[in-house]
């Protein structure tokens, strides 16, 4: 059996679980959209910076208070599906405590760096939509597991719009920076309110503070979080070095950028949660290796297929993008965006990769991959930003993803015995250079022509070098 009639069945199979989440997720991308739009305008390069480097702040201190536990009780629930109930309520119950321990130090240790006084009382702020957050995610490990992540979309989505809505409120009234940045907290609440909903047919959480259950999960999760935190650390990184050596519009200016990039990860994101529950199965103690093999290659085309040609027409179209969603301010980000798009079709590959690891009980290994790959960013950003700015943080960007996807595919084949084979990559990349010749060579700057003429000449290309062929498309087929 070939590798392509063996992913087919994985394929399908991922398919059902995640088109109930493509409605949702697309919705959560237009709201994300319209709420960056809302918020560049209002606040500005310089007042947008001061937000992004808050948000960063508590995210980063966010991956602590986490500690790797949803992978690991995604992971055990997939395998073990009788004990979700006490697996999540005592996640609620760990998260709730680190939560309470993790946000005071996030905000005394924005009293050692050079933040000015908004910078540190948003910290605090968001710290509350943190803790929210977290108790919120161990609730979707459930719908993960379950492979029912269409109500995880539904809470997600009704958290985003509840924010969006707040946030335009804000701006309409000009409540000023302090109100945007307590929006997220508003909608973080609806979301674990909806979540709460919906679990409850799933399953019925108890928190409770287990100290067996606990040992037990931090016995994995460490490994794993460590390896999260060290991730979380390498993507945020250059962020903060910028907030140190440059002021904030810079700062505004790169974020912008990485907004937008983590936008359109929202389609790699949604794929991942369905794939890491298969992996585990397939991984775990009798599973079937080679539908592991067949998995990590139809979903690393996939993304490939996805993140190649976004990154190749943002080579074209980055300043009409900027400008579309933020105006002439934000004329800085469009140099840094053509690189991160990219670094993020790169980082949906390494992802899938680590997640690899992590299902098959290599967490040590995605740690030290992480690990170097952090050095190694870490040493050129503080070499080159303070001189040359945003675009070298965003070319560090691009050159870490690479040694992260060389790496990952070297652990995955040396560790786990699994050879993927990406064979639409080629393909890919050549229908994506040639849309982006074309694109280059039309005398027009309107993205309402340039986009839709991109997609179709990039869909022609990669149907005409064999990248799409009936079999796929059955595939594909709900």
């Amino acid at each position: 059996m070939t590798d392509e009639a063996a992913g087919a069945p994985v394929v399908r199979r991922v398919a059902r679980n995640t088109a109930v989440q493509l409605a949702g997720k697309a919705v959560v991308l237009a709201l994300g959209a319209a709420s960056l739009a809302v918020t560049t305008h209002y606040l500005g390069a310089t007042g947008y910076g001061k937000l992004a480097l808050a948000l960063a702040f508590v995210q980063t201190f966010g991956v602590l208070a986490d500690v790797g536990l949803l992978t690991i009780v995604v992971r055990e629930i997939s395998r073990s599906p009788e004990r979700t109930d006490e697996l999540v309520g005592s996640v609620i119950a760990l998260r709730l405590a680190l939560s309470l321990a993790v946000v005071p130090v996030a905000a005394l240790t924005s009293l050692a760096l050079p933040y000015d006084r908004q910078v540190r009382l948003a910290i605090l702020i968001a710290g509350g939509a943190l803790a929210l957050g977290l108790v919120n995610t161990a609730l979707v490990g459930v719908f993960q597991a379950r492979l029912r992540m269409g109500r995880a979309a539904v809470s997600d989505v009704a958290g985003r719009a509840a924010a969006f809505g707040a946030l335009v409120a804000v701006a309409a009234l000009d409540l000023g920076f302090y109100a945007v940045v307590a929006t997220a907290g508003l909608g973080a609440a609806v979301s674990l309110a909806v979540s709460w909903t919906l679990v409850r047919p799933l399953a019925s959480p108890r928190v409770s503070a287990d100290r067996a259950t606990w040992r037990g999960l931090l016995s994995g999760a460490l490994p794993v979080g460590a390896a999260l935190a060290v991730t979380e650390i390498y993507f945020r990184a250059d962020t903060f070095i910028i907030s140190l050596f440059r002021d904030y519009d810079e700062v505004g200016a790169y974020s912008l950028a990485y907004r937008v990039v983590e936008l359109l990860a929202v389609f790699p994101a949604v794929v991942m949660t369905s794939v890491f529950p298969l992996l585990s199965r397939y991984l775990g103690s009798g599973g079937a290796r080679e539908h592991a093999t067949a998995t990590i290659g139809a979903a690393g085309d996939v993304f490939l297929a996805v993140g190649l040609p976004l990154a190749a027409g943002g080579l074209v179209v980055a300043p009409q993008l900027v400008e579309l969603v933020a105006g002439d301010e934000f004329g800085a980000t469009a140099d840094p965006l053509r690189l991160l798009l990219f670094a993020g079709a790169l980082a949906s590959v390494s992802g899938l990769l680590g997640y690899t690891l992590i299902a098959g009980g290599r967490q040590r290994s995605a740690l030290w991959l992480a690990i170097v790959a952090l050095i190694v960013n870490l040493a050129l950003n503080f070499a080159l930003v303070p001189s040359l700015g945003v675009n070298a943080a965003a070319a560090v960007a691009l050159g870490s993803e690479l040694l992260m996807v060389g790496g990952g595919l070297l652990l995955v084949r040396r560790e786990l015995g699994l050879r993927p084979r990406f064979g639409i990559a080629w393909r890919a990349a050549a229908a994506a250079a040639a849309m982006a010749a074309v694109l280059a060579a039309v005398p027009a700057d309107s993205l309402a022509l340039l986009l839709p003429l991109g997609a179709a000449i990039y869909a022609g290309a990669l149907y005409a070098l064999g990248g799409i062929d009936r079999r796929s498309i059955e595939a594909l087929r709900l």
